[in-house]
């Protein structure tokens, strides 16, 4: 009993250490107008991405993070740009006419950066409506943006998507494959059924 009471009070400790605030700031967008942290806040998570214009992983972020922010209307979504004040204006004119749903910062001196220990973009953070971190991510691949979408539907109270990616003959408990499966597809009775959500993910 006494080691079950020690590990929860281990696991409660754990939680309260990976949930820490984001720092305050306040930071220029491109129009040199500053934005704080509070005036982010309260809709519901926010999304805040270092990014700097000679990092080709940040730029292939960018459209997977923007259709973050265009599918979830509570979703705020900050790229924060490292790039030192002489290359600003190349940052800026990248993305000039994208029209990108994000909101755009700068940090050129690294404030923020170097609290929250940022020394190489992309590095990622995913806050809920009161601004803890919940989600620290370094590095982008293809595939990420479904992690941090996961995380944005906890947040925001949704239901994982189900199904979506599972080709099952056989429906299981966590899929909807019969409701996606053609006609041709689904089992008749002399059908060898393959192993419950072999190809599910």
């Amino acid at each position: 009993m006494k080691f079950q009471n020690l590990l929860i009070i281990l696991l409660l400790l754990a939680g309260s250490l990976v949930a820490e605030p984001m720092p305050e700031f306040r930071l220029p967008n491109a129009s040199n107008q500053n934005v704080t942290l509070a005036e982010l806040l309260g809709r519901g998570p926010v999304i805040i991405d270092f990014w700097a214009d000679y990092c080709q992983p940040c730029k292939q972020a960018m459209p997977a993070l923007d259709a973050l922010a265009q599918k979830y209307d509570s979703l705020t979504v900050v790229l924060v740009s490292i790039d030192a004040p002489k290359a600003q204006t190349k940052a800026k004119n990248y993305l000039k006419g994208k029209n990108f749903k994000f909101v755009s910062l700068f940090d050129p001196d690294q404030t923020l950066a170097k609290k929250l220990n940022v020394t190489e973009p992309p590095h990622t953070f995913i806050l809920d409506k009161a601004g803890e971190i919940v989600l620290e991510h370094k590095g982008f691949v293809a595939g990420d943006e479904q992690d941090y979408e996961i995380k944005v539907r906890s947040l925001l109270g949704i239901e994982a998507e189900k199904g979506s990616d599972c080709d099952c003959e056989e429906p299981c408990e966590d899929c909807d494959c019969e409701e996606k499966a053609a006609p041709e597809q689904k089992l008749n009775p002399v059908q060898t059924p393959k192993s419950p959500c072999e190809n599910c993910h």
